[in-house]
């Protein structure tokens, strides 16, 4: 059975004002760290509220400066003068650790609904868990399977990355090569590949020869965002976020079903 998890589209800068256009609940990836420690908004202002805050750590590598009571302050008061329901704390910089740990407990004072990565859950224990969506072996199924078993299934949400790279074949000791989507489009054009579907990966790949050389492209397209949005659906996680500007207009298609769609 679907469950009607919500899908989050996250934008940034000039993708927020198509990205709120589409009527869907909209993650604004717009807020990072001032010089000064205070609450720094990036970008075009919006006048469209609703959705989720989403800080960014800007690759801060200490917040030793920080204060976290300040800082968390002017959080709550931007979610309730844009009334946003909560915010995602997208930290991956050398710091992320130390930021999380210092936020954490006043969100969860001031009852401010949060998401962190996945990796810094044991320092937020009462946020909810961003899980990436990216996969180059093993199961999908089977690794949300396992994050269910750990965590409570509301308190999980998958982040779609819209993944494209390359492996040479064999690939068992090859990490592969992100490819741009120029590069991607000129395999295609160049080798004219039959593309298939995997279901372990959920995920579409083909394969070309160049010269004496096998390699495997493994990427996602909407086709496989939508398949891995509803694995989600099924398993009961809380929410999805999907990046704009890997979609465009097109994230439209990654809405949950209305109630009545299995009828």
């Amino acid at each position: 059975m679907l469950t009607q998890t919500p899908v989050y589209i996250v934008a940034a800068g000039e993708d927020l004002s198509p990205a709120t256009a589409l009527s869907m609940p909209c993650l604004h990836l717009a807020y990072t760290l001032g010089s000064q420690g205070q609450l720094h908004r990036e970008g075009p202002e919006s006048r469209s509220s609703g959705g989720l805050l989403g800080f960014y750590d800007n690759g801060l590598t200490s917040p030793l400066s920080l204060d976290p009571r300040r800082l968390a302050g002017q959080i709550r008061e931007e979610c309730s003068r844009r009334r946003f329901s909560g915010l995602v704390l997208d930290a991956h910089g050398p710091a992320a650790g130390e930021l999380v740990s210092a936020l954490s407990p006043l969100l969860d004072q001031w009852n401010i609904p949060y998401y962190v990565p996945i990796k810094l859950a044991s320092l937020a224990p009462n946020a909810c868990f961003l899980l990436p969506s990216t996969l180059y072996e093993g199961s999908f199924d089977n690794m949300l399977e396992q994050y269910c078993r750990r965590y409570p299934v509301h308190r999980l949400a998958l982040d779609v990355v819209r993944q494209c790279r390359r492996f040479s074949m064999p690939s068992r000791d090859d990490p592969g090569e992100e490819l741009s989507a120029q590069e991607f489009f000129r395999l295609q054009r160049e080798y004219e590949p039959v593309s298939f579907f995997s279901q372990e990966l959920c995920a579409r790949y083909f394969t070309y020869r160049q010269g004496q050389e096998t390699y495997f492209v493994l990427y996602d397209d909407p086709s496989t965002v939508s398949s891995k949005l509803n694995r989600a659906r099924r398993m009961g996680l809380g929410a999805a976020f999907v990046l704009y500007r890997d979609f465009g207009p097109l994230c439209r298609t990654f809405l949950p079903p209305s109630p009545d769609a299995s009828l």
